[in-house]
């Protein structure tokens, strides 16, 4: 939405009393998102916005609230991390993401196909991220490359952040949707959706393998005239061999391929763990192994290495919305020397203009420090204002007389001053508590889902040896049925009675070791969902008292534009210049 001058009525405004939107950089068809900057901690950050009339529909506020629920309990180093969420006092539904420079795997398709071993770096990043989310009850629903994006993070290329979880499915929650709703994007969509089957985490399987099929053929596996049609042919036609679309792609590969692109979900890979335990046969057939991907955490990651979702337009902003990094040179933070050298008050209340300035390369860098030196940098500026404002009126006192009512309105001021310092101060002590809450939630869930990781990959190779030993099992039962209805070599009938009872016993033993699993993996589950909880309600009451803290903050410095405002007219006035900016 635009103004009717064209320029976006966001871009400018501070929300949640923290967060700057800068400019607008990409609008969906349920929302819209803006590269933002923290004011207390000098941050870049990415907001997303619901569209107004959607944040009306209480399904709506649901389910992208839940985006960021869903989100925090993944807590993968692939997937875009979700930091806030709240509302405006004026409805505006708003999320608050990572922001790091990077471009959507959809710009490295459209050249040519990829590599087959850069592409399954990507794509073993990328089910490393599902691997995580599946266990932890997470469906995407809606993976596509616009929703992976490749950045360089610490000397690394092709380092894969999974974006929108939008529509993610929460298996343990209940439904937002209605039973005919069909989410996801044609040309990536599980045949399971337009069933209206079942939905567990091989629906993204499937999906995760279109994209494989993509990257190595540069083409979807089917040919279509119009999307109904692509619908049609995820359910009712076998996809063209990645080999007929491209002639240099790997036999291994290939298989690789159309295993996830399987209609019935249970002939595709069981799970993600399964899916990465043969990406990495397939790779080793193929080039032998990679260099391992480091996790995020082991690179020196810390909660700001920050990504934006990237939405579907690439629109150029519209007519009178400047870009962000073009505002060079907005207003001077003192004016020209015309004898007054007095300070411009922030012209946003507590910010400063500078952070308005375009953005160097080194701004991208987190900054963790609450020094002066960062934060709210307009109440430095409200200080300098101040006391250049009563100098300048001390050095004209054996001249011109002081009006009694401006002195006394220049008093409050000195005494608001001292108090938005003081409210800017708390504030940030807030902000350190909630840094410090957030950093404890983020290790927390980072610890426990590597111990998840790791059990759900060892029921994921349980489950594997179970379902062989039941096929095993199978075939002994038919073949002693037959032996026992038919003469047979001596003996063949009993041997086989002991091979039985021999897998019978594997099979009982599996599925004792697949109980224990079970029971370690919940047992753990509830131990970080009670710890999450904990820390969740701390971050909470935090937050709330940022949140007064700051909106005291920003109605103080509002009180001291007029006063001093009126003290510098009466000063120019008093020396015959003219009014400033």
């Amino acid at each position: 939405m635009t103004s009717r001058g064209g320029r976006d009525p966001l871009v400018g405004r501070t929300i949640g009393g923290r967060y700057r939107l800068l400019s607008r950089i990409g609008t969906g068809g349920m929302s819209s998102v803006y590269l933002a900057r923290h004011v207390l901690i000098d941050r870049l950050m990415a907001i997303k916005t619901l569209r107004r009339d959607l944040a009306e529909d209480p399904v709506q506020r649901d389910r992208f609230v839940r985006e960021a629920r869903a989100v925090n309990r993944i807590n993968h180093p692939n997937i875009v991390e979700i930091t806030d969420f709240g509302e405006a006092e004026d409805g505006l539904v708003y999320l608050v993401m990572e922001y790091v420079p990077g471009e959507p795997l959809l710009t490295a398709l459209q050249s040519a196909p990829l590599d087959p071993i850069r592409a399954l770096d990507i794509v073993e990043q990328c089910g490393k991220a599902l691997a995580r989310a599946h266990q932890m009850g997470v469906v995407h629903r809606d993976l596509k490359p616009d929703n992976i994006l490749l950045l360089s993070q610490n000397g690394r290329a092709d380092f894969v952040k999974i974006l929108d979880f939008g529509i993610a499915k929460i298996l343990d929650a209940p439904s937002l949707t209605g039973s005919q709703q069909i989410f996801g994007t044609p040309g990536y969509i599980a045949p399971e959706y337009i069933q209206s089957t079942l939905i567990d985490g091989r629906a993204d399987l499937y999906s995760l393998g279109v994209i494989l099929y993509e990257m190595v053929t540069a083409a979807l596996p089917f040919d279509y005239e119009y999307p109904g049609d692509l619908l049609v042919k995820h359910v009712t036609e076998p996809p063209v061999r990645p080999s007929v679309r491209q002639p240099g792609v790997p036999l291994p590969l290939e298989a690789l391929v159309l295993r996830c692109l399987e209609k019935d979900p249970e002939k595709r890979f069981r799970d993600a763990f399964h899916f990465l335990d043969e990406l990495e046969r397939t790779r080793a057939q193929l080039a032998g192994p990679l260099e391992p991907v480091a996790a995020a955490e082991d690179l020196g990651r810390t909660s700001q290495d920050l990504v934006v979702e990237r939405d579907v337009s690439t629109e150029p902003p519209p007519p009178g919305e400047v870009p962000f990094g073009a505002r060079a040179g907005l207003e001077l933070a003192v004016p020209e020397d015309d004898g007054l050298a007095i300070p411009l008050a922030p012209r946003d209340g507590l910010l400063d203009l500078s952070l308005d300035a375009p953005i160097a390369e080194s701004q991208f860098e987190p900054r963790e420090t609450l020094s002066g030196e960062h934060g709210l940098a307009g109440v430095r500026r409200w200080r300098a204002r101040h006391d250049a404002l009563r100098g300048a009126l001390a050095a004209l006192a054996d001249t011109v007389e002081v009006p009694a009512s401006l002195a006394r309105r220049l008093a409050e001021a000195s005494g608001r001053l001292e108090q938005l310092e003081a409210r800017v101060q708390t504030a940030q002590d807030h902000q350190r508590a909630v840094e410090a809450l957030a950093l404890r939630a983020r290790e927390t869930r980072t610890t426990f889902g590597r111990s998840l990781d790791g059990l759900a990959g060892e029921r994921s190779k349980l489950r594997g040896e179970l379902q062989a030993l039941v096929e095993q099992r199978t075939e002994l039962g038919e073949r002693l049925a037959s032996a026992r209805q038919k003469p047979a070599r001596e003996g063949e009938a009993e041997a086989l009675v002991w091979e039985l009872a021999a897998v019978e016993t594997q099979v009982a033993e599996k599925g004792e070791a697949g109980s224990a699993l079970e029971a370690k993996i919940a047992d753990l589950r509830q131990r970080l969902e009670r710890e999450n909880e904990d820390l969740e309600i701390e971050l909470s009451v935090q937050t709330h008292l940022l949140d007064g803290e700051m909106t005291q903050a920003i109605d103080l410095a509002g009180s001291l534009r007029e006063p001093l405002d009126e003290a510098e007219r009466f000063l120019r006035q008093a020396r015959a210049l003219p009014p400033s900016g």
